[in-house]
């Protein structure tokens, strides 16, 4: 049983190849895998594989790297992720998976890292970082394998690249720009002129314009070839009908002309040309710069992300949904925004910005009130819904990682993963992650659940027989995979996702009192993963301060068949080898018995380099499912028999026949019950996951689809999201005409007014406006402000918000002038107003088209309510809990309103006309 070292490692590895190529030869690997039971909270059941590249151009004699973290200040693409762990050349040249980036204790990590309990980045050896993005994952049930960084350079890699990590680019990739283009669907048919970059409309008889349509016209500018060049950039005075708007392109139109508007469409060729699309999701063979398995995602990080040319803002990654490709420009390290890259691999995964719980709230779309899928709400929710509502009173909309940037709360590095929950309770949280009450900030751990940031969904909600959340993020993801159903037809592969076997390892201590007691470990057959998938390895680590008692040898307690345990093997063994070295586990490491260093950089199955650790490798072909195993062994804390509290801390490491290599932990120290139980589902976030598998395998084998597969098993249309700075978080865009940057308000706003537009989403508290605001096709929040000109909504969202606690007696939003939501040109409109909202100068809203709400609550008209040809839902009043009545003077007036307005029981003087509830 114990066998020479060198055996054991080219046994191990050389076994490993051979049961991935029969899998691959029978076809077994292109079946869909089902787990085992249900998905609990913590369980990560499946794995995605990612090829990080970094894109560069060469400057002179120099190469400018693009940065790929926000710690080191020389960005070196040879060293991410190091201290890496190298197979030596004598390995089979085919392998992939050969070096295994370290993120958690290195000084140059791919990504964010962050030590919880202190907000340092990034770790290190003595304080192990956790990997954000890896983490940020996990929540959704997915685990992140991280491939060694590669380079593409344009024109030539440079001499010093090491063989094989770097190819020459056909062109410069380090900035992308965002294409804008005309779809040809007409959305509006207008009158008007052009001066300059000014659009003047004098009037539509039809549709209504928006930021980004296409012109087209006698003497507007087109390209070259005749396609259609002007395109509308801003909103001036006109929010979709008469008035100002302006264009990308000086010119001058003196003459009314008919001018007819174009929608539009945004892409990126040269991101496509750069992720190798549409090839890769065509089932061709990948391109010579990205990873040459269509199903492993391609990660670039560039310089530089640009929206379309005189639009502005700020971009930070791309994804393509539900197809294969990310971009990662430099602003998401020098802006820091932690969650970006996750972000975008999950739109690889087919998670939008709007659906599955995230997003802003939604109406329902089924009977009864219930949502169907993709829509779906979660509580905490709003008293008073309001369509595209994103605030502290919707919460769960800026907490998800899915949701939009510009309405997503960003937390900060060091407080996103604060209170940590770790195998001795949840890390302290630092005190720059504390407000000045001493509440902890926005993070994914904070039990505040009105500040946690970057949660997913991962339970169906049903709340008084109402159906808020069918389908979660988590089931949309793992189901698409083939993971939680059988898919009709069923799938091939598992789009990104591969399964990861489902294996436990329960351990205590004997029951005697003697101090020979023995820990055992009991191990069943994995359940899950591929067809035929087995265990062909177990990896026990110890913690520094313990080691096995050399006097007691292993022994197997019980076994489902004869002969289960090919070998078992100790590291360091007994001869001299120091513990302070990285023992090797792989083919040829220490053939040379007489040096018995000889593999010190080789890669070790132990979860640290300076543990003791055992290895049990089964016969072949592994422990399968139907198999189960006990076997002990005597393991000393200082000379001194272990206790369970001792034994908690060690490490389980699992390597499986498809060459998915994982390692877990038991829980929290001190255990609170016995047995303590390891599992592969719930990972070890200090110890790096990685593959050992072929690529000449897989491709004989067929490598399945490039993309995650629609309901019919094929690879969607490529759509690019995050692509639109409209719906990006965006520097440099005030709320309050430049005075601040950001969209938190406070304070005196000067005027003489206000405008904000473009999708841009301001939030206002204690203030005060000393002229008027106007709203087009933005998200305007007021609590505790007063408006001292008018309040104008021509399309987006408002919302009048109480003070905390609700209460109609006091005024939390008071405006002098007129208050008008909605305009002339049927644009969308959702609003909220009070309880608590004192609109001196009288409310009119007016015609809004349907698909919106509107509610009127506990609030105060001195100049009269007025509600005219309208087709969204609108309440006014009704009583409390939900919306309390209203006082109206200078009469309450409805006409032409379909469906009729709601509500009722409000305090009218000057008569109720109309439609309007008593």
């Amino acid at each position: 049983m114990r066998g020479s070292k060198s055996h054991l490692e080219r046994m191990v590895w050389g076994f490993l190849l051979s049961v991935a190529a029969a899998c691959l030869a029978s076809g077994a690997a292109l079946a869909t895998c089902t787990p085992p039971g249900t998905i609990n909270p913590g369980d990560v059941p499946c794995y995605m594989t990612v090829q990080p590249i970094d894109v560069a151009t060469t400057v002179g004699s120099s190469v400018a790297y693009a940065p790929f973290n926000s710690t080191s200040p020389t960005i070196d693409p040879t060293t991410a992720g190091s201290p890496l762990q190298t197979l030596p050349a004598s390995s089979p040249s085919n392998l992939v998976g050969v070096q295994i980036p370290t993120n958690s204790i290195s000084s140059n990590p791919i990504g964010f890292v962050v030590q919880p309990a202190s907000g340092a980045s990034p770790g290190t050896l003595s304080n192990p970082g956790v990997d954000v993005t890896r983490e940020l994952l996990n929540n959704l049930g997915v685990e992140l394998v991280w491939l060694p960084m590669t380079q593409y350079v344009y024109p030539a890699c440079p001499a010093s690249a090491p063989a094989g990590s770097c190819t020459a680019a056909t062109q410069d990739f380090t900035t992308l720009q965002v294409d804008l283009a005309p779809t040809g669907s007409i959305v509006a048919n207008c009158q008007g002129t052009i001066s300059g970059t000014t659009l003047t409309i004098s009037a539509c008889s039809s549709g209504g314009l928006a930021v980004y349509d296409f012109l087209s016209g006698t003497g507007i500018s087109n390209n070259p070839d005749g396609s259609l060049a002007t395109y509308i950039t801003g909103l001036g005075t006109g929010s979709g009908g008469t008035g100002t708007y302006t264009v990308n392109i000086s010119q001058t139109v003196k003459r009314a002309i008919t001018i007819t508007a174009q929608s539009f469409t945004l892409t990126s060729a040269n991101f496509k040309l750069l992720s190798n699309q549409p090839n890769i999701s065509n089932g061709g063979t990948p391109a010579a710069w990205v990873n040459p398995q269509r199903t492993t995602v391609n990660l670039f990080f560039v310089n530089k992300l640009n929206p379309p040319p005189a639009m502005g803002g700020t971009l930070y990654g791309f994804g393509w949904l539900c197809n294969n490709g990310v971009a990662i420009g430099s602003q998401t390290f020098s802006q820091s925004r932690p969650d970006t890259i996750a972000h975008e691999l999950t739109h690889n995964l087919c998670l939008d910005h709007a659906n599955y719980g995230a997003g802003p709230w939604t109406t329902a779309t089924g009977t009864n009130g219930s949502y169907l899928p993709p829509f779906g709400v979660v509580p905490q929710l709003p008293v008073t819904p309001l369509a595209g509502q994103c605030d502290p009173n919707y919460p769960a909309c800026g907490a998800n990682l899915m949701t939009t940037g510009s309405l997503r709360t960003e937390p900060t590095l060091a407080c996103i993963l604060a209170g940590y929950p770790t195998t001795t309770g949840a890390t302290p949280v630092p005190a720059a992650c504390k407000d000045s009450s001493g509440n902890q900030v926005a993070g994914l751990f904070n039990p505040n659940v009105n500040l946690k940031t970057d949660q997913v969904t991962t339970s169906p909600i049903v709340q008084n027989g109402v159906t808020l959340l069918q389908t979660p993020q988590q089931i949309q993801v793992l189901g698409r995979s083939g993971l939680l159903f059988n898919n009709t037809p069923t799938l091939q592969f598992s789009g990104f996702l591969d399964p990861i076997p489902h294996e436990t390892t329960k351990a205590q201590l004997g029951t005697g009192s003697s101090s020979t007691d023995r820990a055992i470990f009991d191990l069943s057959g994995p359940a899950g993963g591929k067809p035929a998938e087995t265990l062909l390895a177990w990896v026990l680590t110890l913690p520094q301060e313990q080691t096995f008692a050399k006097h007691d040898g292993f022994r197997i307690v019980s076994q489902s068949r004869k002969d289960l345990v090919q070998d078992v093997r100790y590291y360091p063994g007994p001869a001299n080898n120091p513990l302070k070295r990285n023992i090797a586990y792989q083919p040829g490491g220490d053939n040379n018995a007489d040096d018995p260093n000889i593999a010190a950089a080789a890669p070790s199955p132990c979860a640290s380099a300076t543990a003791e650790c055992l290895v049990v490798k089964f016969q072949p072909p592994g422990l399968e499912a139907n198999d189960s195993i006990s076997f002990s062994k005597s393991i000393l804390s200082s000379d001194a028999p272990i206790t369970n509290e001792d034994l908690c801390k060690a490490k389980i490491t699992y390597v499986f026949s498809d060459g998915f290599v994982t390692t877990s932990n038991f829980g929290r120290c001190a255990p609170v019950s016995l047995p303590l139980v390891a599992s592969s589902w719930h990972p070890d976030p200090h110890v790096a996951p990685h593959v050992v598998q072929s690529n000449v395998l897989l491709a004989a084998g067929g490598d399945g689809q490039g993309c995650t597969p629609d309901d019919s098993g094929s690879c969607p249309p490529l759509e690019a999201r995050d692509h639109d700075v409209t719906q990006e978080a965006q520097p440099g865009v005030s709320c309050d005409n430049g005075t601040t940057n950001g969209s938190d308000v406070t304070g005196i706003i000067k005027g003489p007014n206000i405008i904000i537009q473009g999708g841009q989403t301001c939030r206002y508290h204690d203030c005060e406006f000393l002229g008027s605001l106007t709203i087009n096709n933005a998200h305007a929040f007021l609590k505790n402000c007063q408006v001292d000109g008018l309040l104008t909504m021509n399309s987006g969202t408002l919302n009048l918000a109480p003070l905390d606690p609700p209460s109609s007696a006091a005024t939390s939003v008071f405006v002098h002038g007129v208050t008008q939501v909605g305009s002339n040109d049927n644009l969308p409109n959702s609003f909220s107003i009070g309880p608590g909202a004192n609109l001196h100068g009288g409310l009119t809203i007016q015609n809004l088209p349907s698909g919106g709400t509107g509610y009127v609550c506990g609030s105060t008209f001195s100049g009269g309510v007025t509600v005219n040809n309208n087709q969204s839902l609108i309440q006014v009043g009704g009583g409390p809990p939900t919306c309390p009545i209203n006082t109206i003077a200078g009469g309450f007036s409805c006409k032409n309103n379909m469906p009729a307005v709601t509500g009722g029981g409000n305090t009218v003087s000057g008569g109720t006309s109309g439609q309007c509830p008593h």
